[in-house]
């Protein structure tokens, strides 16, 4: 029960956080990791320890991110393509600037690893760093791995985009034909069934042991994993939600509640 009212409390707390911030804090989601799924992770842990992947991981000192940005690697490549959005993208170790390890211990390259799974995602998928994007991300990660922190982070985006779909002050005129797929909540929920598709059809990332791919040509592994094409649904929404964002933002500026933050360190 009191799993349940947390749960509840976070939900409604990312809620009001969205209603007057364009992007929602990195700490509002590692409140919702540490607080909801410290008995998930454990399972997922023994679970990495069992794959060849989590063997080989664990006793490395080295992390992944840091072997990739040191690398060289041919032009077309899975290693050339993921440092150079590595790089450009900004993309930064998340679990190390909120928990900087005192030492390198299988659990820090574990709870590491499950960071950069995440951005695998994003990596694979093409799905940017907006709450749009991060709304596919957390869909393929659930169906891969259940959490109930992501879980709640999308019940709240659910309701969120139900309340918006009823103030057209937030989002840029279209025709009328066009209202019932530019529709928040209908976008939403077409969103979440389809990353939550691709993440059933492709296997448990967590798993793969990217660094043996870096030679590979990226087309090719992104044919192994069952994720060749880019999510069509997403990727013809995304340009309307840059539309979007910009009268989000001067939305929120406007509304007296808002606090200031439009942007977001990347996860």
């Amino acid at each position: 029960m009191k799993h349940r009212i947390t749960q509840l409390k976070l939900i409604w707390y990312y809620y009001k956080i969205f209603q007057t911030d364009v992007q929602s804090p990195l700490a509002v989601i590692f409140e919702f990791v540490n607080q909801l799924d410290k008995n998930k992770m454990k399972t997922i842990y023994r679970r990495f320890q069992k794959t060849k992947t989590g063997k080989r991981v664990l006793k490395k000192k080295e992390h992944f991110l840091d072997i990739v940005d040191k690398g060289k690697f041919k032009p077309g490549t899975f290693g050339a393509a993921l440092q150079a959005w590595h790089k450009e993208d900004k993309v930064v170790d998340v679990f190390s600037m909120y928990y900087p390890p005192k030492k390198i211990t299988p659990l820090s390259q574990f709870l590491r690893y499950s960071v950069m799974y995440h951005d695998m995602i994003h990596f694979f998928n093409e799905y940017d760093t907006s709450p749009y994007g991060e709304i596919g991300v957390l869909s393929f990660h659930l169906a891969q791995e259940w959490r109930d922190s992501y879980a709640s982070i999308l019940y709240s985006s659910a309701i969120m985009a139900f309340v918006n779909s009823f103030i057209p002050a937030k989002y840029p005129p279209v025709a009328l034909w066009k209202n019932i797929i530019f529709n928040p909540f209908v976008v939403f929920i077409i969103t979440v069934i389809e990353g939550y598709r691709r993440g059933k059809r492709a296997p448990w990332l967590m798993a793969v042991d990217f660094e043996s791919y870096l030679d590979v040509d990226l087309q090719q592994l992104k044919k192994d994993l069952y994720l060749e094409k880019p999510p069509g649904f997403w990727k013809r929404m995304a340009p309307m939600w840059a539309i979007v964002k910009e009268q989000y933002i001067d939305y929120a500026k406007r509304d007296k509640r808002h606090t200031g933050t439009t942007n977001r360190t990347q996860i």
